[in-house]
């Protein structure tokens, strides 16, 4: 893993609000432990603990991608009631 520096900063820190992810009236994800991840070239994101998620609303998909800064991740689909496109 490579460290962020000046020539490409990337800080996570304690978001200190509640969030709350909500679709189609059901809550998928509540938390008050949420991190904000930002960088020099990203949009800001919030990381939410797995524990704060209803991971049965939720299903792995193929994607996965690599950063040398951050390292590994995976994404998640919200489970639908809606035929697949």
């Amino acid at each position: 893993m490579k460290l962020p520096g000046p020539d490409h900063p990337i800080t996570i820190a304690k978001n200190g609000k509640r969030v709350r992810v909500k679709f189609s009236d059901r809550i998928i994800a509540d938390t008050s432990r949420a991190l904000t991840l930002r960088g020099s070239e990203l949009k800001v994101g919030l990381l939410i603990p797995c524990v704060d998620a209803t991971i049965s609303l939720l299903k792995h998909t193929d994607q996965h991608t690599h950063c040398p800064y951050k390292g590994s991740a995976s994404y998640f689909s919200i489970i639908t009631d809606e035929p697949q496109r």
